[in-house]
């Protein structure tokens, strides 16, 4: 490929002038004239970040490493390094609020083993102290009063998958939950289906979800983990349940300073991607709603011409 076309730097006439043809993109339109422009008008307007998105989808440069190269801007003088250099605006940032705090310290230190490049996109709240509400339901009365406040922060509710985090969580989901929250339950696993279990009528296998499912049980609990069945729930009829041991499970995990093959992160690592997947199709719904509202005030502005 050549690097001097003769028409300069605009990508935009370089397409049209060079890749249009190479692509043979005149063979699969009906109009070439017409898409050449268009296209090329598009091209000359693509960001560097749509750019970057597409290649980490072509697999042959997913693993390519990104170098971002500012020292020019900044000596030249049209930039300063705090321009580049700096954390995250708080509008890329989501709030995970958990019903406890060992819950939202499992779930953190999940990121930074796992997913350590985006750990800085997370903000935790610590449900034990300092929480301006009290009894049970905690999680909920803070949703309410989140809500009401019409808090402008994005913000994730995560319920565990046991019989109270259901209860919480099927009476969260009937609030008026607004445009930048997510109210999430850890996911239904299959794992969860036959698992071990010890009550008032002895041992018994068992379907734990949505009974006895703690964020501890998405851990490495080893061959042979037990849950125990202790209060009742009234509203879902169901017995609530608790995975036995489940401090030295959290101790083992937090003792893991990085990735490796003696600990199954396989669970865990299915409620990092719920919690990212939501915090994705929040973002995209913000972006997608403020550019409507700009083609809205353009069309009103046009018409008002």
């Amino acid at each position: 490929m050549s690097a001097d076309n003769g028409e300069g730097e605009d990508f935009g006439q370089f397409f049209r002038g060079y890749l249009f043809e190479r692509l043979k993109l005149t063979e699969i339109v009906d109009d070439p004239d017409y898409v050449r422009f268009n296209v090329g008008y598009g091209m000359e307007n693509l960001s560097a970040y749509t750019i970057l998105q597409l290649l980490a989808q072509n697999p042959s440069a997913s693993n390519l490493p990104v170098t971002w190269q500012f020292a020019d801007v900044e000596h030249g003088g049209w930039g300063r390094r705090g321009q580049f250099v700096k954390p995250l605006d708080q509008s890329n940032r989501f709030l995970i609020v958990t019903e406890g705090s060992s819950d939202a310290g499992i779930i953190k230190h999940a990121l930074k083993l796992l997913k350590p490049h985006l750990l800085d996109f997370f903000d935790f709240a610590d449900m034990t102290e300092g929480y301006p509400f009290s009894g049970t339901g905690n999680l909920y009365n803070f949703t309410k009063g989140l809500i009401s406040i019409a808090v402008q922060n994005s913000v994730v509710i995560v319920y565990d998958n046991d019989a109270e985090g259901v209860s919480s969580f099927n009476r969260t989901t009937k609030l008026n939950i607004p445009p930048n929250m997510r109210v999430l339950k850890l996911p239904d696993l299959p794992q969860f289906q036959k698992f071990d279990t010890i009550g008032p009528s002895g041992h018994h296998q068992a379907d734990i979800n949505g009974r006895a499912a703690a964020i501890e049980c998405y851990l490495d609990v080893g061959p042979s983990p037990l849950v125990r069945w202790n209060n009742h729930n009234k509203e879902l009829d169901l017995y609530h349940g608790e995975l036995v041991g489940k401090g030295h499970f959290m101790r083992r995990f937090y003792a893991v300073s990085g990735p490796c093959e003696e600990y199954d992160f396989a669970k865990i690592s299915l409620v990092l991607d719920m919690i990212i997947s939501e915090c994705i199709s929040m973002r995209e719904r913000s972006l997608l709603d403020a550019l409507e509202a700009e083609l809205e005030v353009e069309a009103h502005n046009a018409d008002q011409e």
